[in-house]
């Protein structure tokens, strides 16, 4: 069904991503410098090397293709810091406080839920870029304990990312290479993800329950608190949100603006223009903007990670992860199901979800063209490849931008730490969907 071999250099692009793990965990290293260095020895020992391509271009394509991404996100640190200075997030956070009356509890809910909403719509690297001021002030205010807040966020906006085919760009293409209708991925998919929001909702009131509980909270001073008197610059506020919202409806309106037009319009593009717009209008000092708002240790991060996580691709190990879940099924559906929901959910904690799941697409297509029923693996590899994403605190990009933005605040959370609650979740999360899965299909064996 899907072939392949493992080569010289695959082992060599196999050590390299372990070693780079290694060292980010130990924390030790500042981490551009470990995934600088690691890209360039792969670089050095021409594990990227295609014929007459050289390996640095070669290695280098992993980055341009995701300069959509990179872009992105720059044009997005741009605005959302701008509209920032209105004092609109705080507003927000300060209204929220007021209606949870500054409970804990209930305001990591209230954070989970809106995190995941927003994701639906908005896809989970704006929602937390949009979110992390909010967050951050919530924890300066309240001296809230920041590892509760920020997993919760970070576990919301990756599993809301396999609710609808705009969500997350893996499921979108999956949704069109495949042929599942919004309404099918809604309802399979999307339906899973309320039932793993619940799960994890109730995971994170218990494994934090002492932390959410040692905060003490004056009612009074909470009921005393004014959102409007967090706004410090009503004309970002009146022109700058404004501009937010209308940014992100155009990025949701591509499609239709593609079929209206003709004319095509990247999330790059789209966020870039914005951000100058914003720095245009209330005559900001780019110098100032590009040295204090955009993060750059996040960018370059992701270009070596971009590099370093690409070698697996490149030498085939992405390919052979996915054929060997396909032979340890020994052509058990049910196992297959198992495996390919687990194995998915396991492996986005550590690789690139997005071509690890493109290569799981054309395997499981080959699987239907050998008669093999495998409609329930779509959504298995959607949910595995979303959840898994929050399993550590580089498993996907929002949780770089996530992370990012709170050290700039001095928050740090270590690597490990978070592998230590968000591993074990994405166990749990990955075993409810595998169960929710085989209970709806029935057997598969029997199809």
């Amino acid at each position: 069904m899907i072939e392949s071999h493992l080569t010289t250099v695959s082992y060599i692009a196999i050590v390299a991503v372990l070693a780079m793990y290694g060292l980010l965990m130990a924390e030790k290293i500042n981490k551009v410098l470990v995934v600088g260095i690691t890209g360039f020895l792969l670089i050095f020992l021409q594990v990227y090397k295609m014929g007459a391509t050289g390996s640095q271009d070669q290695a280098f394509s992993f980055i341009s293709r995701n300069l959509d991404v990179l872009g992105f996100i720059v044009g997005m640190m741009v605005l959302v810091g701008v509209v920032r200075e209105s004092g609109f997030f705080e507003a927000i956070a300060i209204g929220l406080v007021k209606k949870v009356k500054g409970k804990p509890q209930l305001l990591l809910i209230a954070i989970g839920y809106l995190t995941l909403v927003m994701t639906m719509f908005l896809s989970n690297i704006p929602t937390v870029l949009i979110l992390t001021p909010v967050l951050l002030v919530l924890i300066k205010e309240l001296k809230l304990p920041y590892l509760p807040f920020f997993i919760t966020m970070i576990t919301m906006a990756n599993i809301g990312g396999a609710t609808t085919p705009i969500s997350d760009p893996t499921t979108y293409y999956q949704a069109k290479t495949v042929g599942l209708s919004f309404v099918e991925v809604v309802t399979n998919s999307g339906l899973i993800v309320l039932i793993l929001s619940v799960v994890t909702t109730i995971y994170m009131q218990i494994v934090f329950r002492k932390q959410l509980s040692s905060v003490i909270v004056k009612e009074k001073e909470v009921a005393a608190y004014k959102p409007s008197s967090a706004i410090k610059d009503k004309k970002i506020l009146k022109i700058g949100v404004p501009l937010l919202v209308i940014t992100i409806v155009i990025m949701l309106s591509k499609d239709f603006i593609v079929h209206a037009t003709g004319i095509t319009l990247d999330n790059a593009s789209i966020a870039l223009f914005a951000a100058s717009l914003a720095v245009l209008i209330f005559k900001k000092d780019v110098k100032e903007i590009l040295q204090h708002i955009v993060d750059w240790e996040v960018i370059f991060f992701f270009m070596g990670l971009f590099i370093v996580i690409g070698s697996l691709e490149q030498t085939g190990v992405v390919q052979a992860l996915a054929a060997l879940l396909l032979k340890w099924s020994n052509g058990n559906a049910n196992a297959l199901q198992f495996l390919v929901t687990m194995g998915s959910s396991v492996l986005s904690v550590f690789i690139d979800n997005v071509p690890y799941n493109i290569t799981m697409v054309s395997a499981i297509q080959a699987m239907a063209k050998a008669g093999i029923y495998v409609y329930p693996l779509w959504w298995a590899l959607n949910l595995g490849t979303s959840l898994g994403g929050a399993g550590s605190p580089i498993g996907a990009s929002c949780n770089v931008v996530a992370l990012g933005q709170a050290e700039k605040e001095k928050i740090h959370i270590k690597f490990l730490k978070y592998l230590a609650y968000g591993f074990p979740l994405v166990i749990i999360n990955g075993l409810v969907t595998f169960g929710v899965l085989y209970i709806r299909y029935g057997i598969l064996a029997h199809h």
